[in-house]
This record gives structure tokens, sequence and C-alpha cells, in this order.
């Protein structure tokens, strides 16, 4: 079995992961592609069954063959589990499924290949924290000069999805 790329897009609350994350994953099933999403819900209350207003919906909307969501005590399959499961351990039950990317949203410290979204200039110490950034994602297009790895403004994202998606997919 091959093992399959792994792309996470990650942030803090309310910066655009899950709208960045679908149109990567659309870019690719666009494409032919079969790509699956993992996304971290890092909150005690409980996880709501997949509908309109969940993001895990939006993410199978976008086109990913499979959708799973991860939080404590709890995993989108409605596998109960006493502990967190480490991504690792996710990726490797998905790669069983022959995905051709794995797109992740969240668990910042996992050292997978990642896209840093940063919303507000108090975001920036998050690049100083984490591993394997190979992109970020500004909202404000001045902090790109500030920022010592490749980056792009929001407002090019969906006109560099290919260059995106190339890199997704080509990991670290």
């Amino acid at each position: 079995m091959a093992e399959t790329p792994v792309f996470q897009i990650v942030g803090y609350k309310n910066s655009g992961k899950t709208s960045l994350l679908s149109d990567l994953i659309a870019y690719g099933t666009d494409r032919g592609e079969k790509v699956a999403a993992i996304k971290h819900h890092s909150h005690e209350e409980p996880l709501k069954v997949m509908h309109l207003d969940t993001d895990s919906y939006r993410l199978h909307e976008s086109g990913a063959f499979m959708t799973g969501v991860d939080s404590p005590r709890r995993f989108q399959l409605e596998l109960s589990h006493e502990d967190d499961f480490p991504l690792t351990q996710l990726v490797n039950i998905y790669q069983h499924f022959s995905p051709d990317l794995i797109a992740v949203e969240g668990y910042k410290q996992e050292d997978f290949p990642k896209a840093v979204i940063i919303k507000r200039e108090e975001d920036l110490p998050l690049l100083e924290q984490l591993t394997n950034i190979q992109l970020v994602i500004c909202w404000d297009e001045r902090m790109i000069d500030r920022v010592s790895f490749p980056a792009i403004s929001l407002r090019e994202w969906r006109k560099r999805l290919p260059e995106v998606y190339r890199l997704a997919k080509e990991g670290a």
C-alpha cells in the first residue's frame, strides 16, 4: 500500500480553515482525485450528526469521498474511544481506502506538511510554535512581508489552488 500524502490546514478558530480546505478538496475532486478529509474538533461539546450546518458536511459536500471528525472521546464514524486518536493512527486507517490526498483541518501540533492561516497580527507567533510549515495564508496582504515562509494572501487563494494542491500532494 503506497503512502498517501497528508496536508494540514491550521489556524485559530474562525480563521477560515473549513472554507479553504473545502476549496482544496473540491479542486482535487474536480480533477478526478480521491480526496479524504479529517477534521479535528478539540471542544468538549459532543459532535453533532453530520448535517447541513456542520463543517464535516461542508467538507463532504466539497467532494471528500471520506470525511471524519475527531473530538475528545469520539471519532465521527461513531467509533467510541477513551482517548483522542493520534492523527497518525487516523491517517493509517484512511490509507486503507487509497485516497490520493488526505486533507486535514486542525491538529496544529502534528508534524505533517501544513498551511497556516494568519488572520490577525496577534496570530503571527503561531508560526514560531509549529513545525513543517509549507505555506502561510494571510488575511492581510501587508503581513506577507513579515512572514519567513512562502506566503500568499487570502484574496489569491482560489487563483493559486493549482500550486497549493501540487504542494499538498508533494508533501515534505
